[in-house]
């Protein structure tokens, strides 16, 4: 899957069915093949293993940069030993994909480090991401932790995801896909983009 935008880290949601209720349970990529994931299974909802045994039908939600995929999947490997193995197939399987307005911001970016904070600048953001700009030179691939500044005077917004490189003519423009974020923080940033639209709109 080397042209797929599918990657580890990556977050899953899988919808569990356990009776009349329905529970959402987060997992995350650790290796994606051409026609299977392998998640990792929180030890918190072990509970929840018997409902998701070998064959079981299963609806799934897999967060990227570009959107939200929502695919229909079979479970192929029951939970053991914190994963769990599903049947995805990217070109047959998605039945919907959000994409995320993505709208100009400038603000502060801190790609974390042991040797030291990098300091960045965004050029924009959205709900699945962010672009920057940094003299440093980064990896495409490249996994970091990092906090957003997404107001003055609010704690910042810390996310982890993978380094891309969409413009090769811009040697200092890169892109964070976020793989983790917390859901009321991807909501603060979705929330931004709409005023930062409504401003443009109620301007032009």
């Amino acid at each position: 899957m080397a042209s797929s935008p599918i990657k580890r880290g990556q977050k899953v949601q899988v919808e569990v069915e356990t009776g009349s209720r329905k529970t959402i349970i987060d997992c995350y990529i650790l290796e994606p093949d051409s026609d299977r994931l392998t998640l990792s299974f929180p030890e918190s909802k072990n509970e929840f293993a018997p409902y998701l045994s070998e064959g079981t039908e299963i609806k799934a939600f897999l967060y990227s940069f570009t959107g939200i995929m929502i695919f229909d999947s079979i479970v192929f490997d029951s939970v053991f030993d914190g994963k769990l193995v599903i049947e995805f197939s990217e070109k047959h399987q998605v039945i919907q994909r959000r994409k995320y307005v993505r709208m100009p911001y400038i603000t502060d970016f801190f790609l974390e480090r042991e040797s030291g904070n990098i300091k960045t600048q965004t050029v924009d953001i959205s709900g699945g991401g962010v672009r920057f700009l940094t003299d440093k030179l980064l990896a495409s691939e490249q996994h970091f932790k990092a906090q957003l500044r997404l107001n003055n005077f609010e704690p910042m917004i810390k996310v982890e995801g993978h380094i891309l490189k969409k413009n090769f003519y811009k040697t200092n423009e890169y892109v964070m896909e976020f793989a983790q974020i917390e859901e009321k923080d991807r909501e603060k940033i979705i929330q931004k983009c709409r005023m930062i639209e409504f401003e443009q709109i109620k301007n032009s």
